[in-house]
């Protein structure tokens, strides 16, 4: 069963753990010098029991989960029926959570990777991408573009995103988590889209579909 708040949880240790979450301090710190300390946050998350809309420490920031995803068509639902994949040619996509949070970051995290920003809105996704053809494509749902209903478009966030190959070989399958942030935390959320480029084939460099797009509804917990 697809349990909504154990999947927020479990991917939101998982965003902030692969961030490159602990920033080094120092004069000569650049984003080049952002250092992984994934397995640290993600103990502090995973061991916390904050509930949706409260606000709970890590060491690099202050967080709150505020809603999440639904989409019932493509099983975005938290039911027990299989997630329905989005097709773009040969390329089969499944969208499997959709979470937002709340982000006050500090440290490095705030100077790095936030530009300063006191706090931000994180959307975040995590979706998995199959070839089901036997050719080779050059495929990249980690750069999706983030439309809100408000009206921004927001590229995929640095260092809070899991970047892949996107070389899919015959039959590859490959999985990525991408968050995008906007400073506009006071406006209503209600609904998102995700645009990801065509997949190409990598052999004749001609795209196979026109750009997948999904809307999300994002409902408060």
């Amino acid at each position: 069963m697809k349990e909504i708040l154990a999947l927020s949880v479990l991917s939101l240790a998982c965003f902030l753990a692969a961030c490159g979450a602990g920033v080094q301090e120092g004069a000569e710190q650049d984003a080049s010098n952002i250092e992984e300390t994934g397995s640290e946050l993600h103990g502090e998350i995973e061991h916390n029991s904050a509930a949706p809309g409260e606000w709970e420490e890590t060491s690099n920031g202050t967080y709150r989960l505020t809603s999440y995803g639904y989409n019932r068509s493509i099983g975005l639902d938290f039911s027990e029926n299989p997630y329905v994949p989005l097709e773009a040619g040969p390329m089969a996509v499944t969208i499997q959570e959709v979470t937002v949070m709340d982000f006050k970051p500090e440290n490095g995290q705030k100077r790095v990777v936030f530009g300063g920003k006191d706090e931000v809105r994180i959307v975040s996704a995590y979706m998995v991408a199959d070839n089901y053809s036997d050719m080779d494509i050059l495929f990249n749902p980690d750069e999706a573009l983030l439309v809100t209903n408000t009206g921004e478009t927001l590229k995929p966030l640095k260092y809070w995103t899991d970047t892949i190959d996107g070389n899919f070989t015959a039959g590859a399958t490959k999985a990525t988590g991408i968050s995008w942030a906007t400073d506009d935390v006071g406006s209503n959320l209600t609904s998102v889209r995700i645009i990801i480029d065509p997949p190409v084939s990598k052999e004749e460099n001609l795209p196979l579909s026109e750009p997948l797009e999904v809307e999300i509804e994002i409902l408060p917990y």
